[in-house]
């Protein structure tokens, strides 16, 4: 089942863990660059550790730019195929089944548009922390990696995270089912869902998996070290 197989690939990591890495991407959405000296500032952490959680998130694939700052990690100022945008504010995801989870941990609405792969068509929806809306067309659908089953990705960056990732890489939105299968042919380890059963998947993968670490006792790391997979596109 594709949720088991998420759900097995998502890393254990503590509550103070996941709001740290919530932290830095609600810092994205406003829209700038994030510096270890800012980000230093906010958690209240040495910025010595944050230099060296952004030196550990580079090696695994977030983007930064020439000054060493953070521009991408999920959530990104880089564009992309989808748009993300943010109380006016023109963002973008790596992925489609990013733009379903990360209203939920910014705690903002999102207004996102992509295009699909195969026919080029507009595809656009409302995304709450709670629900999907406003969906354009009313047909459209998802492509979502089978975790563990994309040995088949010729073109993918293997064992990285970011937008061309293995995993990353397939995640798109389609205007139609049928247009999703003609991409599907060439990218036999993903799967179609339609666009409200992708976000319940992300809302227990990702929103879930956060209140049940609120149970779980705090450990001990660099505030990125041990959750690079906390974003979908870890390969």
């Amino acid at each position: 089942e594709i949720k088991q197989a998420w759900l097995q690939r998502h890393p254990s990591v503590s509550v103070e863990q996941y709001q740290l890495a919530d932290i830095l991407l609600r810092l994205l959405s406003e829209g700038n660059p994030v510096s270890a000296e800012r980000y230093a500032e906010v958690v209240n952490l040495p910025v010595e550790q944050i230099h060296e959680s952004f030196k550990q998130a580079k090696i695994s694939g977030a983007e930064f730019d020439e000054d060493g700052n953070l521009i991408g990690n999920a959530l990104t100022l880089k564009p992309t195929r989808h748009h993300f945008n943010v109380e006016d504010k023109e963002l973008y995801a790596w992925c489609s089944l990013d733009t379903l989870f990360l209203p939920g941990l910014i705690g903002k609405t999102a207004q996102v548009e992509s295009t699909d792969p195969i026919t080029g068509e507009s595809i656009s929806l409302t995304i709450s922390p709670e629900s999907v809306s406003n969906l354009s067309p009313a047909t459209a659908v998802s492509s979502i990696v089978v975790p563990g089953m994309t040995a088949n990705c010729e073109s993918c960056v293997p064992n990285q995270t970011g937008p061309e990732s293995a995993v990353c890489s397939q995640m798109h939105y389609f205007a139609s089912r049928e247009s999703a299968e003609k991409w599907v042919q060439n990218h036999p380890d993903v799967a179609i869902l339609t666009v409200h059963e992708a976000f319940e998947l992300a809302q227990e993968v990702w929103l879930e998996q956060r209140a049940k670490a609120s149970q779980n006792p705090s450990k001990d790391s660099h505030p990125l070290q041990d959750n690079n997979n906390d974003n979908c596109c870890t390969s």
